[in-house]
C-alpha cells in the first residue's frame, strides 16, 4: 500500500471537503476513486458535479454557519444572555422561535 501526500490550501481543502462530503464521499475515496479510474480510462475519468439543489443546501448551511460564528462572536466580545440553567437556556430558545 502506498501512501498519497499534497499540499493544498487551505480554503480549497475545506470547500472540497464540503463538496465531497455533501455526495458522501471522504478526502480518501475521492482520490481511490479518481486513481483507480484514471487507470481504467487512461486519463482523467470523470465528472462529479453537485445538483443545483445540493449546491443551495450547501450555500444555505455555509451562510447559517457564518451567521452563527459571527453571534458566537458577539457574545463573546458583548456578553450575551445569561440562563440560572439549561431548561432555561433551551425554553428561552423556543420562545425566540416562537
Amino acid at each position: 500500500m502506498s501512501i498519497v501526500r499534497t499540499t493544498v490550501d487551505d480554503k480549497l481543502f475545506h470547500s472540497a471537503s464540503d463538496i465531497l462530503s455533501t455526495l458522501g464521499l471522504d478526502m480518501n475515496g475521492a482520490v481511490r476513486m479518481f486513481l483507480q479510474g484514471v487507470v481504467l480510462h487512461n486519463g482523467i475519468p470523470f465528472d462529479l458535479r453537485l445538483t443545483a439543489e445540493q449546491a443551495q443546501a450547501l450555500h444555505v448551511r455555509k451562510q447559517t454557519n457564518r451567521q452563527a460564528t459571527k453571534e458566537a462572536r458577539d457574545i463573546a466580545k458583548n456578553g450575551g444572555p445569561g440562563h440560572a440553567s439549561v431548561q432555561a437556556m433551551l425554553a428561552a430558545m423556543d420562545k425566540d422561535e416562537a
